[in-house]
């Protein structure tokens, strides 16, 4: 572990495969020598036979994005899904066009405010995972910051490009919200300017004071994550995974 923080990739970056052979592509990430998954969906296999696969591989499930939708109508199917799973992280994940407004944030926090007091009852977190549309203003008055003021209970999960590309320093908002940042999203960005996701260390972020500033934010997770892949989505997570890992042999 990076500093005692586990390190996962989010299986959004592996789409296509998973939906391929989703159980091959887990045994995939495992060879890697990742530790844990975020989900981006069950690829049509029941809660059960995850967990019992995950647990074959060794690979901890570091949280789930579930769908607006279904944590606002759904909820206590979504818990009981995720008790199956044995993951204790809900994540809210995207927000369509329609809803990007100060209304439909009022609603989001709302909704959330009150799907957090059936987690904690069942030991379970949620979270709101952001892009850049919720960073328009300042953070003080953002639609992100207005979210997780909503509740404390409620935790962010940040994505630190898409921090950067709104113009935000991640190390702030991980100082801001101290210990409700469990899991954490690492990305690179191009430096051609075309602002394309890429491997870690291959592009213009500033990662290492990141990293560097996980422990005292009381991060538990980085997660891996590249929205669209140049080269083959394995090979990608795989250079990105050995990023981290030289990372941290040449600080010992």
């Amino acid at each position: 572990m990076l500093n005692e923080i586990g390190v996962g990739v989010q299986l959004y970056t592996l789409r296509n495969e998973c939906e391929k052979d989703f159980f091959k592509t887990l045994e995939r990430v495992a060879g890697i020598g990742y530790e844990g998954v975020e989900l981006a969906g069950l690829f049509g296999h029941r809660p059960e036979e995850v967990k019992e696969r995950l647990d074959e591989l060794g690979l901890e499930v570091v949280g789930h994005h579930i769908p607006f939708e279904r944590i606002e109508q759904d909820l206590e199917q979504v818990i009981y899904e995720q008790m199956k799973l044995g993951n204790t992280r809900i994540v809210c994940p995207w927000l369509p066009p329609e809803m990007r407004n100060e209304e439909s944030y009022e609603r989001v926090a709302d909704v959330l405010k009150d799907a957090v007091e059936k987690c904690v009852e069942h030991g379970m977190s949620i979270s709101y995972h952001h892009h850049d549309f919720e960073l328009e203003k300042k953070m003080t008055n953002s639609p992100l910051t207005m979210i997780l003021d909503r509740d404390e209970r409620i935790q962010g999960e940040f994505d630190i490009y898409w921090l950067e590309r709104a113009g935000h320093n991640p190390v702030d908002w991980l100082k801001a919200y101290k210990g409700r940042t469990p899991v954490v999203h690492l990305k690179d960005r191009s430096d051609d300017g075309n602002e394309d996701t890429v491997i870690l260390g291959t592009g213009n972020l500033a990662i290492q004071d990141v990293l560097e500033q996980g422990p005292e934010s009381n991060v538990q997770w980085w997660v891996v994550e590249q929205d669209e892949c140049q080269l083959d989505p394995i090979e990608s997570i795989s250079r990105s995974y050995r990023f981290l890992r030289k990372l941290e042999i040449n600080k010992k």
